[in-house]
């Protein structure tokens, strides 16, 4: 059920990455308008960006256009989708209900990294992976701790007012893993 699941997760990832790119051409920043537009499309050639790429945007996730209570209500359904969410909600309780899954994700992540991923099982380890948007069936063991550290080097990083970041990296960050290890 998780391949199912997945492919219903992963039809609004072109949806995410498309109102990223949007949402990029109205920043006023120049130079950050820039990198994150690089940043989507990298994704779209199928590549997969660096954590250090995503964190050095992080500023544009706080406020408009890309704060997550600035967000078009477009985007915000499709990430509600990806995290499993109902989007057929009025945005005020999408954007709620969004904060507060990634806000739970994001302190399951600092508690993770204070445990230790060699902590986790296998079967825990593949349940994080799923939880924060990869989908680790094909995945060895090796290749989910690889990416699964990364995501926590991201996620224990960014405040609670860059939680739209999170949220997009989810996408970012698994959309092209697999392709890009090949």
């Amino acid at each position: 059920f998780l391949d199912a699941y997945d492919a219903i997760r992963r039809d609004s990832y072109p949806d995410v990455v498309e109102s990223l790119a949007l949402a990029a051409r109205s920043l006023p920043e120049p130079q950050l308008q820039k990198r994150l537009q690089e940043l989507c499309a990298q994704v779209r050639r199928g590549s997969q960006p660096r954590v250090a790429e995503l964190y050095a945007v992080r500023s544009l996730f706080s406020g408009s256009p890309l704060g997550l209570n600035k967000l078009q209500v477009s985007h915000v359904k499709a990430l509600s989708q990806v995290l499993f969410l109902t989007p057929h909600l009025p945005a005020f309780f999408l954007r709620r209900r969004l904060r507060s899954h990634v806000l739970e994700i994001r302190h399951l992540d600092c508690a993770m990294l204070r445990l230790g991923l060699g902590q986790l099982s296998e079967e825990e380890l593949k349940a994080a992976c799923y939880l924060r948007g990869l989908n680790p069936t094909r995945l060895g063991m090796s290749e989910c701790r690889a990416w699964l550290e990364q995501w926590l080097g991201l996620s224990c990083k960014l405040q609670a007012s860059e939680a739209s970041l999170l949220a997009n990296s989810m996408v970012l960050l698994s959309l092209n893993y697999v392709r890009a290890k090949e």
